[in-house]
């Protein structure tokens, strides 16, 4: 069914729509990889960060945890469209750091000299202990135990273990440690799209090992790698591959396949044959990949799928999903994510073109 649909979208072309008609922008929207970003763009910054009200809720519970948020900045350094990226701990944590963001001022970006409204990730940790407290209480022998039984276990037991270490969960250390766990059981019982999610959770989107020693955050960078090129999600593989090249005490034959990586997802996105991604919307009814080319399309959607929501390095645009269309970014604003909105668990095949 996938090859049929695929053949019946390159067979549409006069059905493909510019952004500028359909979105009523001139300019469009820009789409390129990680590696292709706009040279003479420079990013928005934080001038003043606005204090983090820490939730009583969490400070009863003497827990511990992170936001991740991407957002629009405009000409006047004041932030729109945000969205939560990420989140591990207390659900208060997302309602705080959001408010954060909504005070905090900015620099606003510039392109070619001008102010330009640009995206902007921003990054909340909600923290009680200040590293002095890396685990709580028998945490770790329940962790070791956990891990254990995943190679010897059978899942039931292994769910049930998980769930007790979850309950355990207060510092930032011990997020990532039950993220590793739940990835590791993921890898013997679960789909490369769980895996991924976890694998993200236990690294908490951080570029340096602060939750874990360096060769546990090396391993599990090179897993993350792994999973976005099997599952098709190229542009943010090409931005692992610069963390782990920007990483102490990896091997020179590692490094030299990071670059045939890179070679290949270059040649990939030059190629003109069109390639599927299958999709999942997440619980909360979202999907996030960053577009490693300017064309792309949906189909076989079974569920929901209600607007896109683009993030680009200099303009933001929301508009309403239309089947079977066929949609072309102009590439002048630099590398963008694309957000698929819907129902929970709606299932898709997203195609670039």
């Amino acid at each position: 069914r996938l090859a049929d649909g695929l053949s019946e979208m390159m067979e549409r072309v006069s059905r493909l729509f510019l952004a500028a008609l359909l979105f009523g922008l001139s300019s469009g929207i820009g789409a390129e990889s990680d590696e292709r970003q706009l040279p003479t763009l420079k990013a928005p910054k934080v001038i003043e960060r606005a204090p983090i009200v820490y939730p009583h809720a969490a400070i009863r519970r003497n827990q511990e945890g992170w936001v991740e948020l991407e957002t629009m900045v405009d000409r006047n350094g004041r932030p729109y469209d945000m969205v939560v990226v990420d989140a591990t701990g207390h659900p208060a944590f997302q309602r705080a750091a959001i408010r954060s963001l909504s005070e905090t001022t900015f620099e606003p970006g510039e392109y070619q000299g001008e102010k330009v409204d640009a995206v902007h990730n921003f990054r909340v940790v909600f923290s009680l202990h200040k590293g002095s407290a890396a685990y709580f209480g028998p945490f770790k022998t329940n962790f070791v135990a956990t891990v254990r039984a995943i190679d010897t276990g059978d899942q039931t037991d292994v769910l049930s273990r998980l769930e007790k270490l979850r309950d355990r969960i207060k510092t930032l250390y011990e997020h990532s440690m039950y993220w590793t766990a739940h990835f590791y059981y993921e890898r013997k019982w679960g789909t490369p799209m769980q895996q991924l999610s976890s694998v993200n959770r236990a690294l908490a989107y951080s570029e340096k090992p602060r939750n874990m020693d360096a060769s546990l955050f090396q391993k599990l960078l090179w897993s993350k790698l792994e999973l976005q090129i099997e599952l098709g999600h190229y542009g943010e593989s090409l931005r692992t591959i610069r963390l782990l090249e920007k990483l102490d005490g990896v091997e020179e034959a590692l490094l030299s396949q990071l670059m045939q990586y890179k070679n290949s997802i270059e040649e990939l996105r030059q190629a003109d044959t069109a390639y599927p991604v299958r999709a999942v919307l997440n619980n909360d009814g979202k999907w996030k990949y960053v577009l490693l080319r300017d064309q792309f399309g949906v189909t076989d959607v079974k569920g929901v799928i209600n607007e896109f929501q683009l993030y680009c390095q200099r303009e933001r645009v929301r508009f309403k999903f239309e089947p079977d269309f066929e949609y072309t970014l102009d590439g002048t604003n630099g590398t963008c994510s694309l957000w698929a909105i819907g129902k929970p668990d709606t299932e898709f095949t997203f195609i670039q073109l």
